[in-house]
């Protein structure tokens, strides 16, 4: 793995190192071309082939037996990283340098990441929550990264941040779902939620976990 992450052009280390600040004074983060933009196309292209391949699988709620497929609650479709293609691995492995590089600023300790494509239909949502229940530590810092060209606020689908679990105001931030977009966010601390899209929408999701967190997946992606 380190041979391939000293090679790789993908990862802009002058952005993470302002998105990381970000994160440690907000909770949350968002930056532009965190990516390379041909990376974020490839990662479309696939998706969009899975979709049209009816390789995608409903999205749940919660964990092993008590995960739900709850369409109240969110509506979308998910396809976990395995890591078989080139455009997979080298998102992995820059979200491997993010690691690297949070831990090595923030002493979090993050040890694993854990990611899947997810595609909303018209009309897909996902009510607000958190990744991560406080305490349990099975997920840490929270990733997303979109992938659809030429999206506008009108289009729908933006996602809504709030400081802490016990801000019921406005939200801290909506974001736009632009390609090449990435938010970072702390798992157990910043609520959010995903607002009806007016047509499709597409996205990578991913987390870190410490060393001592569960091997059981949450399914909650955004």
């Amino acid at each position: 793995m380190s041979d391939v992450l000293s090679e790789t052009d993908d990862f802009d280390s002058t952005a993470s190192d302002a998105v990381i600040a970000s994160l440690a004074e907000h909770g949350f983060a968002v930056v532009d071309r965190l990516f390379d933009p041909a990376l974020i196309q490839a990662l479309a292209g696939e998706l969009g082939s899975m979709e049209s391949a009816g390789a995608m699988a409903s999205a749940g709620v919660g964990r092993a037996t008590g995960l739900r497929r709850d369409g109240d609650i969110r509506r979308a479709a998910i396809r976990w990283f395995d890591g078989g293609t080139e455009a997979e691995r080298r998102f992995l492995a820059v979200a491997e340098q993010l690691r690297i590089a949070i831990n090595r600023r923030l002493f979090l300790g993050l040890f694993d990441f854990e990611c899947n494509f997810i595609a909303y239909p018209t009309g897909g949502f996902y009510n607000r929550h958190l990744d991560s229940l406080a305490g349990t530590r099975n997920r840490v810092v929270s990733l997303v990264a979109y992938l659809d060209e030429g999206w506008h606020a009108d289009y729908g689908g933006a996602l809504r941040l709030w400081s802490g679990p016990e801000d019921d105001g406005a939200p801290a931030a909506e974001i736009v779902p632009q390609a090449g977009r990435v938010v970072l966010m702390m798992s157990e601390e910043i609520p959010h939620e995903v607002l009806p899209s007016h047509r499709p929408r597409h996205a990578i999701a991913g987390w870190w976990r410490v060393n001592a967190s569960s091997g059981q997946r949450l399914d909650t992606s955004r």
